[in-house]
Order: C-alpha cells, then sequence, then structure tokens
C-alpha cells in the first residue's frame, strides 16, 4: 500500500517536467539552427569580401580610367580605408555560429532533461551577450558607411597622384568601390566585377539586422524555457540537488 501512494504521489511531479522540456526543445532547437545558418552565410560573405580586397591589392593593383582626354591609372585601394566595422561583424559571425550550435545541443538534451540544465542558464548569457554584439556591429557598419556615402573620385586628385592610394577622404570598401564604379572605367568586365562585389557588401551589412531579429528571438525563447524549467524545478521535491550541466 505504501509502494502505490508514493507511485501516485511521484508520477505528476515528473510528467509536467517532461512536458515542460518537450515543448521548449523544439523552438529552442529551430532558433539555433536559423542563427547558425544565417551566422555561417554572413561570415561566408564576409570571408569572400576580404579574399576578393586582398586579390584586388596583391594582382590587379591599378583600374584603368579613362577620362575625357586624360587616360590614368587609379590603385585599387585609396589611402585612407576604414575597415573596422568588417573586422567586428566577422566576429560577431563566428560568435553567432557557435552560439547556434550551443543551443542547438542545448535544445537536443532538453528532451529528456529530468533536472535544471547549466548549459541553458549559460545559453541565456551567451545570446544575451549576441544581442548587445551584434547591434553594436549593426550600428558602427551603418553610421561609418554612411558617413561616407555620397563622396566621390575625383579626377584632379587622381591624375596628379598617380602610383599612389587617393588621398581624399575616408571610405569603407563598400562606399570606395561605388565611387570606382562610377568612374569611366576602361575594362567593362571590371565594372561588373566591382558591381558584384558591392552587392556582396551591402548583403553582409543588412544581414547584421536580420542575425540581430534572430538573436533577440533566440533569447526570448531560451529566457521563457528557463523561467518554465526553474519553475517546473521549484514545484518538484528535493529540487535543491536537481541540477544537470
Amino acid at each position: 500500500m505504501g509502494v502505490i501512494q508514493y507511485l501516485r504521489r511521484t508520477r505528476p511531479a515528473s510528467q509536467p517536467s517532461t512536458t515542460t522540456s518537450l515543448t521548449a526543445c523544439w523552438p529552442l532547437f529551430a532558433i539555433s539552427f536559423l542563427l547558425s545558418a544565417l551566422s555561417i552565410t554572413n561570415l561566408g560573405l564576409l570571408s569572400s569580401m576580404v579574399a576578393w580586397l586582398l586579390r584586388q591589392k596583391h594582382n590587379v593593383h591599378t583600374y584603368q580610367v579613362d577620362w575625357p582626354g586624360n587616360e590614368t591609372k587609379l590603385n585599387v585601394e585609396p589611402k585612407h580605408l576604414w575597415v573596422d566595422h568588417g573586422h567586428e561583424s566577422n566576429g560577431a559571425a563566428a560568435y553567432g555560429f557557435f552560439v547556434g550550435l550551443f543551443g542547438m545541443v542545448t535544445a537536443w538534451r532538453m528532451r529528456n532533461a529530468q533536472r535544471r540544465l547549466k548549459s541553458l542558464t549559460a545559453l541565456a548569457v551567451l545570446l544575451f551577450l549576441a544581442v548587445l554584439f551584434t547591434l553594436s556591429c549593426f550600428i558602427f557598419a551603418f553610421v561609418v558607411t554612411y558617413q561616407t556615402t555620397d563622396q566621390y573620385i575625383r579626377e584632379p586628385v587622381a591624375v596628379n597622384t598617380v602610383g599612389m592610394n587617393y588621398p581624399e577622404f575616408r571610405w569603407t570598401p563598400e562606399t570606395w568601390f561605388k565611387a570606382v564604379r562610377d568612374l569611366p572605367l576602361a575594362d567593362q568586365s571590371t565594372r561588373n566585377e566591382i558591381e558584384d562585389r558591392i552587392r556582396t557588401m551591402v548583403a553582409w551589412r543588412w544581414m547584421l539586422l536580420v542575425i540581430f531579429l534572430v538573436d533577440v528571438a533566440a533569447f526570448s525563447i531560451t529566457a521563457m524555457a528557463w523561467w518554465k524549467q526553474r519553475r517546473g524545478v521549484a514545484a518538484r521535491p528535493g529540487s535543491r540537488d536537481s541540477t544537470e550541466k
């Protein structure tokens, strides 16, 4: 009789925890997968941009510009090129990728978890940091881009500084190559290539906004799962020692 009463008393305590874990793990797994996918995509866009910039610098060197009555060679990079926002965005993409992987592992472990997971608390902290990190990258990238927008390469300056990097203004890779694209380049294929790379630069910059929104969604889902888990553990007898890594 005592055994039957014990089973009746303990069975309801474990069922809500299992149900809660199952309902929370799949949304968390899905949003973590999406975060990793977007982050690795943006990392690929950034890496391809960096590789192209290096190829222009070390292999191409100059562009032929055919101003009326004045053919000029223009160095592929300006003297003042701002790339810090690219490095920061690259770090944010890598961080988001690994946090997404950690989120998928945590969500998978939640399926059968009977005790509180320390990794869920860690994931909530990491995602909160990801929100701040990505937001700062997004703001930084857009501020420096729009600070250098509407600049153009002036013919007298370019002609008088042949063999040197263009000295006027500060540029980002995106705004510099937009200005180069608008020049009367001798080679149309070069213009087309630059146009394609500008699209890549614009794409990774806007991808930061998408990743930020996914970061916020992932943090919200994780925080809700953490709160439900905490309530479920607190409601069970002997919850003081019920913690898993």
